[in-house]
């Protein structure tokens, strides 16, 4: 079963920002997405987008509006071969 989990990190520097990221998507099974919610003002987005592409998850929307950006990252599972 896929596992959804939402975490809000609005408010924290970017470095506290990243460490809970991380730790709550370890926690996160295969095919199972992280929604993480960021501070419009402190737009870490790009930053999110690139460490979840090195570490080959995929960025499945972004929901940008005036008062915050809504980013969701899935953890694909490898394709069978």
């Amino acid at each position: 079963m896929a596992t959804f989990k939402t975490l809000d990190i609005r408010g924290l520097s970017f470095f506290n920002a990243f460490e809970q990221t991380s730790k709550a998507f370890n926690k996160i099974s295969k095919n199972g997405a992280l929604e993480i919610i960021l501070d419009r003002k402190k737009n870490f987005t790009d930053a999110f987008k690139a460490w979840a592409k090195s570490r080959g998850y995929r960025i499945s929307d972004i929901d940008d509006d005036h008062r915050m950006v809504r980013l969701f990252i899935e953890k694909v599972a490898p394709a069978k071969k």
